[in-house]
């Protein structure tokens, strides 16, 4: 199974780059497209319409999460426009791809601290945390033959190296290292993420998980991922 991802194209901010990233992979069929979050600026959502017609026409399933930029407010506007794609919003599904079972969870993501924005508008960190037992619950339940686990915020810290350490509470959480205290089936094989721009490390093997910073301005391209089926 083939998966090109990609996040953090806030459209049109972006954009550009994401059409000479596509131009790279012209010949690359895969099969699956996954997006982690801030698809466009500040929940513009009309945007993401020239990254929908680029990506229809090249994969056969789109699966994509919520980011922060992606305003709440706004979501029931991409699921109505772009009904096609699967979007997860602490949400799975699953696909069958060659005959295997492919788990995918979905969730904007774990911050280890609320924003201040957030804070003020009553976002705590049991917020977080009920978010967190929800993502351990859909991963741990699951049989599938491979689980994929898509957030917008980094699901480790291994993979926002680069950003000011004094910005890592506001970038994501620990959700590997946690997933991994609760035994080798609530841990998924694959971790994609996003939301940190200025990482200098995209890729780490955490708990024996593969996980993908797949942040556009940290990649300046697309990640493309090989499984084996």
């Amino acid at each position: 199974m083939l998966i090109i991802s990609t996040s953090d194209i806030h459209s049109p901010k972006y954009l550009n780059e994401f059409f000479l990233a596509l131009r790279d992979i012209i010949d690359i069929k895969a099969d699956l497209a996954i997006l982690a979050g801030d698809l466009v600026e500040r929940g513009y959502y009309q945007h993401f319409s020239p990254i929908y017609e680029a990506l229809k026409k090249r994969v056969k399933h789109i699966i994509s999460t919520f980011g922060n930029e992606d305003f709440v407010e706004n979501r029931k506007y991409y699921r109505e426009k772009y009904s096609d794609i699967i979007w997860l919003e602490d949400d799975k599904t699953e696909i069958d791809v060659g005959g295997r079972k492919i788990l995918i969870v979905g969730s904007e993501g774990v911050l280890e601290k609320p924003t201040v924005w957030q804070a003020s508008n009553g976002v705590d960190e049991n917020f977080y945390m009920r978010r967190l037992e929800k993502i351990t619950e859909m991963i741990c339940n699951s049989k599938a033959d491979i689980k994929i686990l898509v957030t917008h915020y980094a699901s480790t810290f291994q993979t926002v190296f680069g950003e000011r350490k004094s910005v890592y509470p506001y970038l994501g959480y620990r959700v590997i290292e946690e997933l991994s205290l609760k035994g080798k089936e609530c841990l998924p094989n694959i971790a994609l993420h996003g939301h940190a721009h200025f990482a200098k490390r995209t890729f780490s093997l955490v708990k024996n998980v593969r996980v993908y910073n797949v942040a556009l301005p940290a990649n300046k391209r697309l990640v493309t991922i090989q499984t084996l089926l």
